[in-house]
């Protein structure tokens, strides 16, 4: 009984830690479009959530009332792939595709309404 009470607190450190992180990127030119998600820090973990910013006007994919959804996304260590499509899945919102350049940063584009903008990421 003894080693089991001097191992258990070693076993409880060994637990995986579900944390989160995510992903703020912001277009470099004049638009101020602005794309953050939310993402898992474990093996496998989806974007679980995500939001377009868009001047005073904001869609996210969480709350009561989501404005948008994730239509597809692709999350490793060299790129960030996000489809952004509206609450009715007719059309998409905006299209991210950043290549990972360091370890807290990307650069890329955010297509949205037939236009692409550059943007600048940071990552948690």
């Amino acid at each position: 009984m003894k080693r089991f009470l001097l191992g258990l607190p070693l076993l409880l450190a060994a637990t995986p830690a579900f944390a989160t992180g995510g992903f703020d990127c912001r277009t470099t030119d004049r638009s101020g479009i602005r794309m953050s998600g939310t993402i898992g820090h474990v093996a496998g973990s989806p974007l679980v959530a995500a939001q377009l910013h868009l001047g005073s006007r904001r869609l996210s994919t969480t709350g009561p009332e989501p404005q948008a959804a994730i239509g597809r996304s692709w999350i490793d260590s060299r790129e960030i792939r996000v489809d952004l499509i509206d609450a009715q899945a007719t059309r998409f919102e905006a299209q991210l595709r950043a290549r990972i350049m360091t370890r807290t940063g990307a650069t890329g584009t955010l297509a949205r309404d037939g236009e692409t903008h550059p943007v600048r990421c940071e990552i948690e």
